[in-house]
Order: structure tokens, then sequence, then C-alpha cells
């Protein structure tokens, strides 16, 4: 009996990283969890033709944000492997304005909120060495519905959402279906670049980047 239950175990663990293997290779889903983040970086100074509404222009915070989706991992030479997925997610910076004169009137600072619903199609090559894989590429996104809201009206406006591109390296283990992984990914665009005030552009020197935390499932 203790010879036959030691093969079984011998045996499932030799039968282990090949389902792990094939699991890669399926369809998953995902999702996954962005911490929020408060940025330091230098303002820049806005409406310096008016000197008494002069103000200085900067990114406070980036709120935590969830992401959703799906990929599919395709066989490359081994142990390379290409990837394309689709996602989903949700992502709100609040900026802030602070005027560089003491005003006898009305406010002394404003809050801008700015909230992106982000679809996003990545697509990558990366390598796999047993259950751990490598992963980076590059990645397309779009904002089907951007919003703004301000405390005081300042008369900012958005630009015309258009198609961005960024990157993304990351790395994951495979428990069978199950894949844990950590990811770093940024925008090729600076803060703020969808902003405008009086026509002029409210873009910051700032690189926004993410680090998210995923858990996935194949099928």
């Amino acid at each position: 009996m203790k010879n036959l239950i030691t093969l079984l175990v011998l045996g499932m663990t030799a039968i282990h990283p090949v389902l792990s293997q094939k699991n890669f290779y399926n369809f998953s889903i995902y999702t996954g969890y962005t911490p929020g983040q408060t940025p330091a970086q230098a303002g820049i100074i806005l409406n310096r033709q008016d000197p008494m509404n002069e103000f200085m222009f900067n990114l406070n915070e980036i709120e935590k944000s969830y992401v959703v989706g799906f990929r599919k991992n395709f066989r490359f030479s081994y142990p390379f492997y290409g990837s394309l997925g689709l996602e989903y997610t949700t992502l709100t910076q609040n900026y802030s304005g602070t005027f560089t004169q003491n005003r006898v009137e009305g406010h002394d600072e404003f809050n801008v909120k700015v909230t992106s619903q982000l679809v996003s199609l990545p697509a990558g090559v990366g390598v796999k060495f047993g259950n751990l894989d490598v992963t980076n590429g590059l990645m397309l996104q779009y904002d089907i519905k951007p919003e703004m809201s301000e405390d005081v009206p300042m008369g900012i406006e958005m630009t015309k959402p258009q198609v961005e591109v960024g990157w993304f390296a990351g790395i994951g283990y495979s428990f069978d279906k199950v894949r844990v992984g950590v990811q770093y990914q940024s925008s090729l665009k600076r803060c703020g670049h969808n902003m405008l005030y009086q026509q002029k552009p409210m873009e910051l020197m700032n690189v926004p980047g993410y680090l998210r935390f995923t858990v996935g499932y194949s099928f």
C-alpha cells in the first residue's frame, strides 16, 4: 500500500508541470488591484499674463483602482510565447491649483477630479521557465468615458479622447489553473495631457506609472 501511495504521489508530481503548461495556453480571465499613489513632481504655473489670477497646477493623488480582463497566450519556440488581451479599468486622478497671490476674496486653491474609463489592448512577448513567466510588451488604450469635475469653476476643458500607447512588464507564477502576478505599466503620455486652460495645455512633467497585482484563472 505504501508503495502504491508513493507511486501515485510521484505520478501527480510529474503530471502537474504538464497540466500547468497546458493551462497556461488556454484562455484566462483575471482581476487586479492597483494601490493608490501620491506622485511627487514639479507643478506648472498657468495664467502668467494675469498675475493676480496666476496659479500653480499639480497632480496630488492617483486613487486605487481595479481591473478586469482576459487574455490568450500563444506558443512560440520554447521558452518564448506571445500574449494578447483585453481589459477594462477606471482611473481617477486628483489635481489641485494654488494661486500664487494672496486673494482677498474667493478661494486660494481649487481641486479638479478627472475620471477615465479605460479599455486596453495589451500585446506582449515573454519567456516561461516551468511555472514562472516573465512578460513585457506594448498596449493600446482608449478612454471611453472621460469625466471632469471642479469644486471652483475655472473653465478647464478636456481634449477629445484618442488612442494612446503604453508599455508594461510583469512576472507571474502559475498554480495549475490559477496564476498570480505583479505588473508595472506606464503610459507614453504625461499627466494632464488631456486638459486645457484657456486653450493652453496643462501637461505636467510626470509620466504616470502603476504597479498592479493580479489573479487569473484559465479555462
